[in-house]
């Protein structure tokens, strides 16, 4: 196909144009474009970096020492249980002075701020401008506070652990820098669930009676390997023979009866172990015969002061002189028994 000549132009080829309602021919005349320039994005103001070190503490390891906010995240929350959802870091402090959501941590697009939420022991900030300031309890019990604002080198004590406050522009500090293992979790991290145990009986991979046999050869044959020693069949060992050879027994060998010393026992005749044994008879209770009062006795000595006289009875017709004769019983005789 032959080229084009530029020479060749000719302005009667171009087309006339577009007929109106008036009859004329207009020249078409080329759109304009108009660009439009983007507005370039502002840069967003940087928010300054927080961190919170630990000063002391009663319920968080000694490794966890710093608290790092994500920069994604504008809002820390303080509590005694774990956060329900991943969405608000949450600093878990497990102890009773700690409610269950107990502060707030947050930043307004000015500058970072706390809130007690009501909790039962408070929430302390004390500011870290003045050296001599005490720590002010941010509300009541039960009430929330209003916001206070933080500022660097702040204090914050929430129960038994007290944070410094670290707001930085740019980088973080020496004080404030995260290592390895000195970040507090602000996360819940789900645990790996075991493996479900297999429904079933499941044969085991070592045989019970076989490890039960091999022990008994190993303590029987004294540590080695070997068959079991066995005792021939014929031999039998009398073991009452060797027990009554050791121990003899004797007449009061018997349950509950005390054994008597070998010193004490006596060769009886043949003919006593015929004979029936009884027991002696019991000791009679023996009374010592009645002796008058003697005349130093303070009762004698007040009834001759009153008139009495030794001889007489005591009262004034029917009185008894002669003392009571006591019947003794032998052979422990009981009611309705005859007198001797």
């Amino acid at each position: 196909m032959q080229e084009p000549n530029p020479n060749d132009y000719d302005p009667a080829l171009e087309f006339p144009g577009i007929d109106d309602d008036d009859g004329q021919l207009h020249p078409v005349q080329p759109p304009t474009l108009e660009y439009t320039k983007t507005p370039e994005p502002e840069d967003k103001p940087c928010r300054p970096l927080l961190r919170l070190v630990v000063l002391r503490t009663g319920v968080l390891p000694k490794k966890h020492t710093l608290v790092v906010v994500p920069d994604e995240h504008t809002e820390l929350q303080f509590g005694r249980d774990a956060s329900h959802s991943n969405d608000v870091p949450r600093v878990r402090l497990k102890e009773m002075e700690v409610s269950k959501f107990h502060a707030t941590l947050y930043w307004d697009e000015e500058a970072w701020h706390i809130v007690d939420m009501g909790s039962m022991h408070g929430t302390f900030h004390q500011s870290g401008r003045a050296q001599s300031s005490a720590a002010v309890r941010l509300s009541p019990s039960r009430i929330a506070s209003p916001p206070r604002k933080l500022a660097h080198r702040d204090a914050v004590a929430v129960g038994s652990t007290t944070f410094l406050v670290h707001i930085h522009d740019e980088d973080a500090c020496e004080e404030c820098s995260a290592g390895p293992e000195n970040e507090i979790p602000l996360f819940q991290t789900k645990k790996h669930a075991a493996p479900p145990k297999p429904a079933g009986y499941l044969p085991s991979q070592r045989d019970s009676k076989k490890a039960l046999s091999s022990l008994k050869q190993q303590l029987l044959s004294g540590g080695g390997p070997g068959p079991i020693r066995t005792r021939p069949a014929g031999e039998y060992v009398d073991r009452s023979a060797k027990r009554r050879a050791l121990y003899p027994a004797s007449r009061l060998d018997a349950p509950g009866v005390a054994e008597v010393s070998p010193l004490t026992l006596q060769t009886e005749p043949p003919g006593a172990a015929a004979e029936s044994w009884e027991p002696p008879p019991p000791l009679g209770a023996t009374s010592a015969p009645p002796t008058p009062v003697p005349s130093t006795n303070i009762g004698h000595r007040l009834l001759l002061a009153q008139g009495w006289t030794p001889g007489t009875s005591l009262g004034l017709e029917e009185g008894i002189v002669e003392p009571l004769n006591v019947a003794s019983t032998t052979r422990r005789a009981g009611l309705g028994m005859n007198r001797t």
